[in-house]
């Protein structure tokens, strides 16, 4: 087709067709004066054989005509009359692209040169995978994340204490998202209840060392409100994912020694226990988290 990128074939609905082995999704609201270079990042980075669909929740005129400024064959711009959230956004251009793969960028951050290359290949032994990240803006030094790999069982026990993964490095194959019904109801962590509901499906995560996008710190970042970490315990899609994973894990006791949904409580010898069952190389930045995140109670509370 004129104007897009050069698509492999598949057989779909019984016919031959040609589809893009990658669709990388950028949701953009109020990005008028950085979704440009978001996006040429991302096209720098991105193989042949993919395509970037921009979605922009308007009515936004500013962050169309920023995003219709790049004019490269690969680019799909997409504009709402109405403003859905990034959530629904997500899930309708999942709903309505095609390719195996799908990949995240947020469109006030920079997409690292490696990444896909990154990515693609981690992807060989895993369903979703995510990178590591450099923070930046909002007057603040850069500095990464942690700059180590987790295993998809080292993610699942971070989880319940909490997130390790940089939502917009995410690179997953479709069929993991739809399994997962990612996106398909609004939630303050659509990512967190993603990651719990991929590994409850049996799926495996896997985060790089690599860091693979520069993440942007902003004063009007929505994980940055006074309410966020309130709204996010009392979100029924958390709450229902949470219980679920740590009875899944066989930890339970985070909730029996009096803890709530994204409230961990625990004794020091229930931690410990936690952070042995993680590679030895993990395990410092393991104890970190955990005892960063989670209520300490004495043995003898339990």
């Amino acid at each position: 087709m004129e104007g897009r990128p050069p698509r492999s074939r598949g057989f779909i609905n019984g016919e031959w067709t040609t589809l893009p082995r990658l669709t990388v999704i950028m949701p953009a609201y109020r990005a008028g004066a950085t979704v440009e270079s978001a996006m040429r990042s991302t096209l720098r980075a991105m193989p042949r054989d993919a395509e970037l669909v921009v979605s922009v929740d308007g009515p936004d005129a500013e962050t169309e005509r920023a995003a219709r400024r790049v004019t490269d064959r690969r680019v799909v711009v997409r504009t709402d009359a109405v403003n859905r959230g990034t959530v629904a956004c997500m899930r309708h251009a999942l709903e309505t692209t095609d390719s195996e793969l799908v990949a995240k960028m947020d469109a006030d951050d920079v997409c690292l040169p490696w990444r896909f290359r990154v990515e693609l290949a981690a992807m060989q032994h895993a369903d979703i995978v995510c990178g590591s990240g450099i923070r930046f803006g909002h007057r603040a030094v850069p500095r990464p994340s942690y700059l180590g790999s987790l295993t998809s069982k080292e993610v699942g026990l971070l989880l319940p204490f909490t997130n390790p993964l940089f939502h917009p490095s995410l690179l997953a194959r479709r069929q993991t998202l739809l399994d997962a019904n990612a996106y398909a109801t609004p939630s303050a962590a659509e990512d967190y209840v993603l990651w719990v509901d991929a590994l409850l499906n049996g799926s495996t995560i896997h985060k790089t060392a690599t860091a693979v996008i520069a993440y942007r710190i902003s004063a009007n970042q929505i994980s940055g409100a006074p309410d966020y970490l309130r709204r996010v315990k009392d979100d029924p899609q958390v709450d229902r994912a949470y219980r679920a994973w740590v009875e899944a894990l066989g930890m339970s006791w985070l909730m029996d020694n009096g803890g709530g949904t994204m409230h961990p409580v625990a004794t020091r010898a229930q931690l410990e226990d936690v952070v042995e069952r993680a590679r030895p190389r993990t395990r410092p930045y393991m104890r970190r988290q955990l005892w960063r995140n989670a209520t300490l109670i004495p043995a003898s509370a339990c």
